[in-house]
């Protein structure tokens, strides 16, 4: 593939996503926001957010399944949240995230009945949401010349299970999120060294799959192909990718597997969507670090991967055509 797109302003500020991460972790008081969203009482943390930061929230709400401590967490787009069409349940505690923190429809969620105090993950502490919350994790970002969302992704994701560490006395993922900078850091390398050997590619639409953690990387990545290349993409669970989401695939779509390590279910899914006749990528990262952190350490590569098709149809991957739209619909201060 053309190594233009190693000069986007979008790349270079996924290269930076070490340095921020780990400020993001040197910052944030996990222990204020550890202390509402697992204080006495709570049961149940509805995690929320749009878009990118909605799969942050389904990041926290995977790697939660992989323990049993803690209250339950749940995941939901901000949009069920928004205009009191949720029903709130005794115990309940809300935990929003926003990079901006002027999402409209977390707003709109406060303003109708949400559950307070409430915590949230944002890099604008001084933001509507970030200012009005009881407790605050601040994503650290350095810059966002490209429109997408890199620093703040990593770091919202790193943040929140800073924060669920904390709350449930998780050492082991403590560690596992000390160590996400150093992962970035070699996922980044990974990622250009992997774009470099692959065979160009130019899909009309594609297909994300990862298995449990990985699920959360699977949903950004097809995020990242949808905005960045314009390529229509499903992010699904490796389950989904073997099962419903292969039956309309054909020789021009692109399939793209997460792996975190040996998975004997990737391996089925990748062949099954093989023989659909997709060309299928195996993205690095996955295995970079502690499971529950995927979608960090498969970012870069992901990125990478958009952001290389991107150049290569001749778009503008730092700042996309349907920026304006987004901004209409998306912000209550546009």
């Amino acid at each position: 593939m053309t190594a233009e797109w190693r000069t986007t302003r979008l790349w270079r500020e996924t290269r930076a996503a070490a340095e921020t991460v780990s400020a993001t972790i040197g910052s944030v008081d996990a222990a204020a926001v550890a202390a509402v969203v697992a204080a006495p009482g709570v049961r149940r943390v509805v995690a929320t957010g749009n878009g990118a930061a909605y799969y942050a929230a389904v990041a926290l709400w995977l790697a939660a399944l992989e323990g049993g401590a803690g209250p339950e967490v749940v995941a939901a787009p901000a949009g069920l949240l928004a205009r009191g069409s949720f029903r709130w349940r005794d115990g309940d505690v809300l935990l929003a995230f926003s990079s901006s923190g002027e999402m409209r429809d977390v707003i709109e969620a406060l303003d109708h009945g949400a559950p307070r105090p409430f915590a949230a993950v944002t890099s604008t502490p001084g933001s509507t949401i970030g200012s009005t919350a009881g407790a605050l994790a601040r994503v650290t970002v350095a810059s966002q010349e490209a429109v997408t969302h890199t620093q703040a992704f990593c770091g919202n994701v790193v943040a929140a299970l800073l924060v669920w560490a904390e709350a449930t006395g998780d050492d082991a993922l403590r560690t596992a999120v000390g160590n996400a900078p150093a992962a970035i850091a070699s996922a980044c390398a990974a990622a250009e060294a992997w774009i470099d050997e692959i065979e160009p590619v130019d899909p009309v639409a594609g297909v994300v799959f990862g298995t449990g953690p990985a699920w959360a990387a699977a949903l950004e990545g097809a995020l990242l192909l949808k905005e960045v290349a314009l390529v229509p993409t499903e992010g699904v669970e490796t389950r989904e990718g073997a099962t419903s989401a292969m039956y309309a695939l054909a020789p021009d779509h692109l399939v793209v597997s997460v792996p975190t390590g040996d998975d004997p279910l990737i391996a089925e899914a990748e062949r099954v969507c093989r023989q659909r006749g997709a060309a299928v990528l195996c993205a690095p990262g996955g295995a970079l670090g502690d499971r529950r952190l995927a979608a960090v350490t498969a970012f870069p590569a992901l990125v990478a991967l958009a952001a290389s098709l991107g150049v290569r149809r001749g778009l503008d991957v730092d700042r996309p055509a349907w920026i304006d739209d987004y901004y209409a619909v998306a912000r209550s201060t546009p």
